[in-house]
C-alpha cells in the first residue's frame, strides 16, 4: 500500500512538471530535430484521443516540405514557428460526414453495435436527434464543421501534454487565414475544413512567466 502511494506521488509529480514545462514556445531551435519513433509515438496518443460519439472527424497533415512550410507560414501570418519547429501538424475536421446518415457516420456506430435497428436507432436518435437536431447542427454544415472543429483541440492538447512530458515543446496556432491555408492545401471545404496547426520542437528561448488565475478562483463545489 505504501509502495503505491509513492508510486503515484511520483507520477503525479512528473506529471505536474510536464504541465508546468509546457508553455507556448514562440522560438524553436531549427537544428533540433525530435526523433521519428518518438514523433511517431506523439502521432499515436493523438489517434487514442478521446471523441464526441467516438466517431474520429480529426485528421492531420504532416507538413514536411521546406516549400509547403513557407507557404503556410505565409496563411499563418508570417508566424515564424512554421519554418522553425520539427514537425508542423494541421488538424483538419470532417464536416458534412458528420451528418447522421451518412456512410461514415453508420460505419463508426457499427463498430459498437451490431444489429442494423441499433445502428439506425444510434445514428438518427441518439446522435442525429438528442444531438446534432437540438443544437441546430443538421441544418448548418458551417455550425456543424464548428462543433467538428473542438474534437481536433482535444487531440491536440492531447499531444501537446504528452510532448511536455517527454521534453518537447509546442505551440497551437490559431492565427491564419482560414480561406488562404484550405485553398494551399486543395481542402474540399464542403467535407472538411482546416482547423488548428500545431508547432513541435524544442525551445531556443527562456520559458515566458506562467501567468495563472488561483484554483480556488476557476474551481467550485456544488
Amino acid at each position: 500500500m505504501q509502495h503505491h502511494s509513492t508510486s503515484y506521488t511520483e507520477q503525479h509529480d512528473k506529471f505536474s512538471q510536464a504541465m508546468r514545462f509546457r508553455f507556448a514556445c514562440k522560438k524553436f531551435d531549427e537544428n533540433k530535430k525530435i526523433p521519428s519513433n518518438v514523433f511517431h509515438s506523439l502521432l499515436e496518443s493523438a489517434r487514442l484521443s478521446p471523441s464526441s460519439f467516438g466517431l474520429e472527424p480529426t485528421r492531420m497533415l504532416i507538413v514536411q516540405t521546406k516549400n509547403m512550410r513557407k507557404s503556410i507560414k505565409e496563411t499563418c501570418w508570417n508566424q515564424d514557428q512554421i519554418t522553425q519547429a520539427s514537425e508542423v501538424i494541421v488538424f483538419t475536421s470532417l464536416k458534412v460526414d458528420m451528418l447522421p446518415q451518412t456512410n461514415y457516420i453508420l460505419e463508426k456506430f457499427a463498430r459498437r453495435v451490431k444489429s442494423n435497428e441499433e445502428i439506425k436507432h444510434y445514428a438518427e436518435e441518439r446522435y442525429g436527434k438528442r444531438k446534432l437536431e437540438k443544437l441546430g447542427y443538421i441544418s448548418d454544415i458551417e455550425k456543424l464543421g464548428l462543433w467538428s472543429a473542438h474534437q481536433a483541440y482535444i487531440m491536440a492538447t492531447t499531444v501537446m501534454n504528452h510532448a511536455a512530458f517527454l521534453g518537447i515543446d509546442s505551440c497551437m496556432i490559431e492565427g491564419f487565414d482560414k480561406a488562404q491555408i484550405e485553398s494551399l492545401l486543395k481542402i474540399d471545404t464542403f467535407k472538411e475544413q482546416v482547423s488548428l496547426v500545431l508547432c513541435l520542437g524544442y525551445r531556443a528561448m527562456q520559458q515566458s512567466k506562467r501567468l495563472r488565475m488561483p484554483l480556488d478562483e476557476i474551481v467550485k463545489f456544488i
